[in-house]
């Protein structure tokens, strides 16, 4: 321990007499190990966390496969009553639970707002190990009777926020969607619920489902939609693979039971023949259940490896900075072995160096980390992105991942040079020769590892224009429609008690005094949000369209909306009308409480190719369902040309519309405005305006279609332009690293330069001599590099667009780019080498 405790003090005192030397080798790090420790902060928390909750390894997710007939509310979901059957009928599980991410009116002492919630059976916290800060969880016996458990769990960071951690809320009433409901605990701290990206303030018990879903039908009743996510905890010993074909027997019968009902009296041959073919499926639960963590994994982990090929660089360009620094310490280290000092001693003494130098660095990239983190979370993710915790904060897994990458890094770039230099000729170096150090081999060394930060940068910069060009190819793609000055906001009077005839009145007023307002040209209302990966899909059935293969039924995704929809968003009326005022009847065609449907409808041009090919489709009729028989009373009135729906990269689908004033149910509705001016203007007067009809009701979402496409592309520019910046410094690295070589290659062969000059030589002959030196690195380098990339970029295939991942012209403006860069780098010294004076260049050694 003494000796290492020297070794360092030594470390230090060498450091400190070369403060150039230290200060550039601590930035260089910093650089090389803050990159991987930031993308690692978030690659972490997003990617590799697992629940705050107990042994969650043993969490499971239920998601039943195949054809369902009936209505999804998103993925991995089954129906209630599917649920409750499993959880009775498994030999399997210690217990299960089933949730739904929601949002909810709030009103507590006046104050209204709009919340994340959770409705959530009585097993949740029990089954997920979750404690309680305050107060009690819900216990089982709360899903014992429909509508009779008003109770409500708040998060704890609620709880601090609204009201500011008093434990006096205990037991005090709040009012959810006009319903009075009783806090009776509050979670513990640190848990946000089993979705990424959704944080629920409040948890309420599933059994009152219709206070908070307002929705035409009883979803805990209805087998035939499905919605709820359901998790089960494996008994001790029970792998997945034995649960799944533990619960196939049940899930078949319960299917074969389900056929038999007058829910499935209309539905086709086919269509009963998918549904038998369901089954059940069982997903990690570990992690929970999130989206956004797909969404989000292959760019981070290719955020990853290019902050590891940035290391890796900074690890070549730090072990040829040693071998150069090592050139002034040959003297050094040759008295050191003349008097008797071990090789393996100094060799141990120099790791010691730069281990201290490293660590260095990775302090100053921790901190480069924390500040790197905060910004990109400021810069790329939505400002309306509240429901996703990620901290900035490095804490004991960060803290190990930066202490294993510094020691990792130290040993990489301080191993070899600190063999290599341990090898001095003694004789000649006392005698002052240069070369005694560093001949023979060391140059090959360098050169390589040379040739290696070449390969490197070259494939980050081919990744890097991939990635912009990917980012100007969706940024000039366009929705389909002008977005200059189109705001839009959503608003939900259902959740404030309103009737679906009430909130069609509240609409209409509600536009036409938007209208009134100045420098609002045009308003229009639509029930799907378009551009933000929602998604509302039907079957339907089409007046005189039998597709020979069932599958080819028409599915179009669809949206409710008012008169002025499309003029609001600029979108043209191709053929026939648009809505009016006066398209708002309805009618009843089944026997169900939601069989009712307008009698107008809208289609795109994609919808009108492919169902009605070379014909006009106004007049024509469609009818909600597949079933045989179904009828088709929606008569199509017009069709607009086509536009994106879930986002920019996604296909234009076949699109239909109907009117909001003809639709039997509403919900919310997100209003759009044209304006004149900046849309900022006029939002002040909007909530004016929303707040003269209904004081009590809040708008939430308020944002530019602008800013809406710009956050859409959140992802795609993160990628672009971190990678842009690591490939650029990772170029810098190399050609540093470049012009490092080749300044020490001049210096070695100064005699020989000198005696090339002193024979005649003309000065152009030895930058040339040079330059075919610098040539050959870079092109070993882009022969290396440039088929690395092709093979790598086809794994990131799926995050192009409008280009390939070998795309000839980016391959070419990277390596033109890169090659021109280590030319320059490569031309000073050779250029200084063509200034040499011959005689003081006879004179060395």
């Amino acid at each position: 321990m003494g000796a290492l405790v020297g070794d360092i003090r030594y470390a230090a005192r060498v450091l400190a007499k070369n403060p150039v030397f230290t200060a550039v080798a601590v930035l260089t790090l910093a650089l090389g190990i803050g990159a991987n420790t930031a993308i690692f902060t978030l690659l972490d928390q997003v990617l590799l966390r697992l629940l705050p909750v107990k042994e969650p390894q043993h969490l499971t997710l239920l998601t039943m496969r195949g054809r369902h007939y009936g209505s999804n509310w998103g993925g991995n979901a089954i129906s209630y009553p599917m649920f409750r059957d499993f959880q009775s009928h498994n030999e399997v599980f210690e217990g299960m639970f089933c949730r739904f991410p929601t949002h909810v009116s709030v009103t507590f002492n006046g104050r209204a707002e709009r919340d994340a919630a959770e409705l959530v059976s009585g097993t949740y916290f029990n089954v997920l190990g979750v404690g309680m800060a305050l107060g009690r969880g819900f216990t089982p016996g709360v899903d014992k009777v429909a509508e009779g458990a008003p109770y409500v769990v708040l998060s704890y960071s609620f709880w601090k926020q609204r009201f500011g951690g008093d434990p006096a809320i205990l037991g005090k009433t709040l009012t959810v969607n006009k319903n009075d409901m009783t806090v009776i605990g509050v979670a513990q701290a640190g848990f946000e619920g089993v979705e990424l990206g959704y944080s629920p303030e409040l948890f309420i018990p599933v059994m009152m489902q219709k206070e908070v879903l307002i929705v035409p039908n009883d979803m805990l009743t209805d087998r035939r939609s499905r919605w709820v996510n359901a998790f089960g905890r494996l008994k001790p010993g029970v792998s997945m693979k034995q649960a799944k074909a533990s619960l196939q027997p049940f899930m078949h019968a319960m299917l074969e039971d389900e056929v038999k009902q007058a829910a499935f009296a209309h539905a086709s041959t086919y269509d009963r023949e998918q549904f038998l073919k369901c089954y059940i499926d069982l997903l990690p639960g570990s992690q929970g259940r999130s989206y956004f963590r797909r969404e989000l994994s292959t760019p981070l982990w290719v955020l990853m490896a290019i902050t590891g090929m940035v290391l890796l660089i900074t690890c070549a360009n730090m072990a040829n900075l040693l071998l150069a620094r090592a050139s002034g310490r040959q003297k050094e280290i040759a008295v050191r072995l003349a008097v008797g000092a071990s090789r393996g001693k100094i060799v141990r003494q120099l790791l010691v160096e730069t281990l201290f130098l490293s660590s260095l660095g990775g302090l100053a990239g921790l901190a480069l980390a924390y500040v790197a983190d905060k910004a990109l979370m400021a810069i790329y993710l939505p400002a309306d992105s509240s429901g996703l915790s990620i901290s900035a904060a490095p804490d004991l897994r960060i803290l190990l991942f930066t202490l294993a990458v510094t020691i990792a890094t130290g040993i990489a770039f301080g191993l070899v040079p600190a063999l290599r230099t341990t090898r001095p000729d003694i004789a000649r170096t006392l005698k002052d020769q240069a070369g005694a150090v560093l001949g023979g081999g060391h140059g090959g060394l360098r050169r390589s590892l040379v040739v290696a930060q070449v390969s490197l940068s070259l494939l980050l910069l081919i990744g890097a224009g991939l990635f912009l060009r990917t980012l100007r190819n969706l940024s000039n793609l366009g929705p389909g429609f002008p977005v200059e000055r189109l705001i839009g906001f959503t608003i939900d009077p259902s959740l404030n008690g309103y009737s679906t005839e009430r909130m069609k009145t509240f609409y209409q007023q509600l536009t036409d005094s938007l209208k009134n307002i100045p420098g609002v040209q045009s308003v229009g209302l639509a029930g799907v949000r378009i551009l933000e990966d929602n998604e509302w899909d039907s079957s339907m059935t089409v007046e005189g369209y039998n597709p020979a293969n069932p599958d080819d039924r028409a599915e179009p995704y669809m949206n409710m909306i008012s008169p002025n929809y499309f003029a609001t968003l600029g979108v043209p009326i191709v053929l026939g009308r648009d809505f009016t005022p006066d398209d708002n009847r309805e009618i009843k065609k089944g026997p169900q409480p939601d069989d009712w449907t307008p009698t107008a409808v809208m289609i795109n041009e994609k919808f009108a190719r492919k169902y009605f090919p070379g014909q006009n489709p106004v007049g024509r009729h469609l009818g909600f369902g597949s079933d045989p028989g179904t009828r088709t009373d929606m008569e199509i009135i017009g069709v607009v040309k086509d536009i994106k729906y879930t986002n920019l990269r996604d296909e234009i689908p076949p699109q239909a519309y109907i009117p909001y004033l003809g639709a039997h149910f509403l919900s919310d509705m997100t209003v759009y405005l044209r304006t004149a001016y900046d849309p900022d203007q006029v939002m002040s007067e909007v909530r004016t305006k929303v707040h003269a009809l209904d004081a009590g009701l809040p708008i939430y979402a308020v944002r530019t279609t602008e800013t809406q496409l710009s956050n859409s592309l959140s992802t795609e520019r993160m990628i672009a332009s971190l990678s842009t910046v690591f490939g650029f410094l990772a170029t810098l690295l190399a050609a540093i690293g470049l012009y490092g070589v080749m300044a020490y290659s001049v210096a070695m062969r100064k005699r020989e330069i000198g005696i090339r000059m002193a024979l005649g030589a003309e000065p152009s002959k030895v930058v040339r001599m040079v330059m075919n030196d610098v040539l050959l690195l870079v092109a070993i380098g882009v022969g290396v590099g440039v088929p690395a990339a092709i093979a790598l970029m086809r794994m990131v295939a799926t995050q192009l667009y409008g280009l390939s991942a070998h795309d000839p012209l980016t391959l070419a403006l990277a390596t033109g780019a890169l090659a021109l860069i280590a030319c320059l780098a490569g031309y000073l010294p050779a250029l200084r080498a063509s200034r040499l004076d011959p005689m003081v260049a006879l004179r060395y050694e």
